[in-house]
């Protein structure tokens, strides 16, 4: 065989290889997205049946309160078991944080647990949504000490614009008032929204299980959760099947309008109803931490030790040392964000083991800088990624019907962004993609390598996952060729906001990565 005949074979099966990463990665998405919402529904059925409740708020939780503190005092302080507000002899609002709107027609038992210091009243606060005038409780005594405390909301007088109303069917904002003679203190534990009637796991095998139609087919889908959301107060439980044939996205925004029509809807995949039973049979209550665990910390600490190790006294041998800085750097950042450990607030812990792994990757510069662009090749390589931001313009103008952001973004998030951009460059480029080089020898290799970990790294974001890896083609190729970074990174920030300002839902979700992808 010759050496042009190698050669174009060569390519033909990279491209293939390059070709084949695509579909895998969306099949990864899909496979996540699946995962998410059998746990998901999983873990509520699993409450449900086990006399407990999936809405709960904890008061040593200050991400479980709106802005983690009280209105209408400016005495309020977390203590060992709760949440301690003093009267200013003004009425004390605190609000819990809702995921999801709450069907007050089935959760309509809020408890709470406190301790007050002396007599006072306490009631709800009600918004059915966002954009809905709140609607307020009567108060309810509360008599001195410690209680757990139970409000009807069916069976207690509202006010809704300063007129009698029907008790609010659903929950988009739930706050407590508090009403107590100055300067008494009160406790707060714990809020619970729990049902009157109990499930039990043998009635879920004869619940109904409507099958929605497939999202795709945007106004056949709309109709049909219309007809279940009309009838869905007659049903035992609304369990809704919804087919994730579609694009991740698409399935996402399907989930948040049934989430809307439908408070407290559970939803899933359609034919994994068995694999959700199960996981409910086996549910038990997971205690929630106020810091992580002494073993956890021991184990970053270790970690650090690791790092700290292989930097004073990295392996001889090239290769070796090549892949042990590869692993380094990239085996913890890709086993947060694919085993979902980046949620909605990030723990202490794992920003610390984030922000240790970018540490040890800069100090492998030290002794060992990339070798610097000419002039030549550096005006080449703003070019390139010149032409990555026009691609991203095209693409964003087929997907949003030509429409580009009408608002800018505010200076403070372009330079976040920006920073944000730089440290991933450098850490896919100069790091991930030099690495790979080193091991295997092979200029391509560490190019699809690259990329292949930098879409990694927006697990399960399958719209991003796909343009990460095209785009870390042309940015990793780029810096290979022009050492470009300063390019790169240029690029990437416009493109990046360009992108999360432009895409409608069903295109882009969100972007963010890992459990906060799901939010």
């Amino acid at each position: 065989m010759s050496a042009l005949l190698r050669n174009n074979v060569a390519w033909l099966l990279y491209v293939a290889c390059a070709l084949a990463i695509l579909p895998a990665l969306d099949m990864l998405a899909r496979y996540q997205l699946r995962q998410q919402l059998v746990a998901s529904a999983g873990d509520t059925l699993g409450a449900l049946t086990h006399a407990d409740t999936p809405h709960q708020w904890s008061a040593q939780f200050a991400t479980d309160l709106i802005a983690g503190t009280a209105f209408g005092t400016t005495d309020a302080r977390f203590v060992n078991d709760g949440f301690r507000l003093r009267s200013q002899g003004e009425e004390i609002q605190v609000g819990v944080v809702l995921s999801s709107a709450i069907d007050l027609g089935r959760f309509s038992l809020i408890q709470i647990d406190l301790q007050a210091e002396t007599a006072g009243s306490i009631g709800l606060v009600v918004g059915e949504s966002l954009e809905a005038p709140v609607c307020r409780s009567a108060m309810t005594p509360l008599a001195r000490g410690e209680t757990v405390l139970t409000i009807s909301v069916r069976n207690i007088e509202w006010q809704c614009q300063g007129a009698d109303a029907a008790p609010p069917k659903r929950a988009a904002m739930l706050r407590l008032r508090l009403d107590l003679p100055a300067p008494a203190s009160v406790t707060l534990r714990s809020v619970q929204a729990r049902t009157q009637t109990q499930l039990n796991s043998q009635s879920l095998i004869d619940l109904p299980l409507p099958l929605l139609p497939d999202p795709r087919n945007t106004l056949e889908f709309r109709r049909a959760l219309a007809r279940i959301a009309e009838n869905a107060d007659q049903m035992t439980w609304p369990i809704l099947q919804l087919p994730i044939d579609a694009r991740v996205e698409q399935s996402l925004q399907a989930r948040d309008q049934i989430r809307a029509a439908i408070a407290d809807a559970v939803i899933v995949p359609a034919g994994d109803f068995q694999s959700v039973t199960e996981r409910a049979d086996t549910w038990h209550a997971q205690p929630r931490r106020t810091s992580p665990s002494r073993i956890s910390w021991l184990l970053l600490v270790g970690y650090i030790g690791l790092l700290l190790a292989l930097r004073l006294k990295p392996p001889l041998d090239q290769r070796l040392r090549a892949l042990l800085e590869l692993l380094a750097a990239t085996v913890v950042p890709l086993g947060l964000v694919i085993g979902g450990f980046i949620g909605d607030n990030i723990s202490p812990l794992v920003l610390a083991a984030c922000v240790a792994t970018i540490l040890f990757a800069l100090s492998l510069l030290v002794g060992d800088a990339p070798a610097e662009p000419s002039s030549r090749t550096l005006k080449r390589g703003w070019w390139v990624a010149l032409a990555s931001l026009a691609l991203t313009m095209a693409l964003v103008m087929e997907l949003a019907n030509g429409r580009l952001p009408q608002q800018l973004p505010g200076i403070a998030q372009i330079l976040r962004y920006l920073a944000w951009a730089a440290v991933q460059q450098f850490m896919i480029c100069v790091i991930v993609a030099e690495r790979i080089e080193r091991i295997t020898a092979s200029s391509r290799i560490a190019l699809l390598g690259a990329a292949l970990v930098f879409a990694l790294l927006h697990t399960p974001n399958a719209m991003l996952m796909l343009l990460t890896f095209v785009a870390g083609l042309i940015w990793i190729w780029n810096w290979q060729r022009h050492r470009a970074l300063l390019a790169n990174i240029f690029a990437h920030a416009l493109g990046g906001l360009l992108l999360a300002d432009s895409l409608p839902p069903e295109w882009l979700h969100s972007a963010e990565v890992s459990a906060r992808f799901f939010l």
